[in-house]
């Protein structure tokens, strides 16, 4: 059993579907992951979701639209779900996936955006930002930009109206993407954070509580490095906006946080910034679950469904209000 693992079943209270997940992914020893190519790392991100990610029924459409930007020459490839029954003047959240800004895709992530999309009756659009090492901060944060902007100035085109809000939702690195757009664009109506990373230098006390924890003890830094150009990169703001000095512009915010993760004070520290500036921030922490959980809803089956719930709430609040 990994070392990590051992230490982290000794010393918490875990969920059985935590614990499972752990026991089985980690049942190849220490080192599997941190020894891993970017290659493996991805497929290994793909062969999970479809493992764990379940099977969602989906009724409605989705559809590819290629966003033009100018740093690529390719676009931003983005995929529209478009639920039936739809809510009238529907709220549209734009999605950034997770990975450590090495792995993920639209595809890993594809089950739980069917769910949410589904349940609150909401647009989705799902971005497939650039990755790293191919490409290297700030791609990322520029192609959620240019998304961004994009979503807002064409509602119609994707199936909501003028009038619809717009909002952005962001696992892991993708919270860090979701985030640093409400910071620099104007319009977002409100952002969903489920276990951020908001601070690159990973220096709070749960990233040393749980610097031997499996699946995340090592590779935080291992993906820090394959993303910055330089390791000074990780106090810019973009890359790490939890060292911002303004947060009095922001949106509403909710906090989706696991109980067992190396990087949950990241979420509590942003949401304690955004209140002294009478910024409205809500947050849950999920007992018993670990770094992951939300994005594999067919296996955390009741860990996922109390993340999901409430965050289902907070759209309908913020979305139609």
């Amino acid at each position: 059993m990994h070392e990590g693992l051992q230490e982290l079943l000794a010393k918490c209270k875990l969920h059985e579907e935590s614990v499972e997940f752990l026991k089985e992914v980690c049942s190849d020893g220490p080192g599997k992951f941190e020894s891993m190519t970017v290659e493996e790392m991805r497929q290994t991100s793909l062969d999970w979701s479809k493992k764990y990610g379940g099977e969602v029924e989906f009724e409605g459409n989705v559809k590819e639209f290629k966003v033009p930007s100018f740093a690529s020459s390719d676009g931003i490839m983005v995929s529209v779900y478009k639920p039936s029954p739809c809510k009238p003047r529907t709220p549209i959240i734009v999605y950034f996936h997770g990975g450590k800004f090495v792995a993920g895709s639209r595809q890993t992530d594809d089950e739980i955006i069917k769910i949410l999309a589904r349940d609150s009756e909401c647009i989705f659009v799902n971005v497939e930002y650039r990755l790293s090492p191919e490409h290297k901060f700030p791609a990322a944060f520029d192609d959620a930009k240019c998304v961004m902007r994009w979503v807002i100035m064409n509602k119609s085109l994707i199936g909501g109206v003028n009038d619809s809000k717009v909002g952005v939702l962001g696992v892991d690195c993708g919270g860090t993407v979701a985030a640093t757009v409400c910071h620099e664009v104007p319009s977002i109506a409100f952002q969903i954070l489920v276990y951020p990373i908001l601070d690159l230098r990973f220096s709070q006390p749960s990233c040393q509580e749980y610097s031997n924890s499996p699946l995340l003890n090592k590779l935080l830094e291992q993906f820090s490095n394959m993303f910055l150009n330089e390791n000074t990169e990780s106090e810019n703001v973009r890359a790490s906006p939890l060292l911002r000095q303004n947060f009095s512009n922001l949106p509403p915010a909710l906090f989706i946080l696991a109980d067992n993760d190396p990087i949950k004070d990241q979420g509590y520290e942003y949401k304690r910034l955004m209140k002294e500036c009478n910024i409205d921030a809500d947050s849950l922490l999920i007992k018993g679950s670990i770094h992951g959980f939300f994005t594999l809803p067919g296996h955390f089956k009741e860990l996922g469904s109390r993340a999901q719930e409430k965050t289902l709430s907070f759209i309908k609040k913020r979305g139609t209000s």
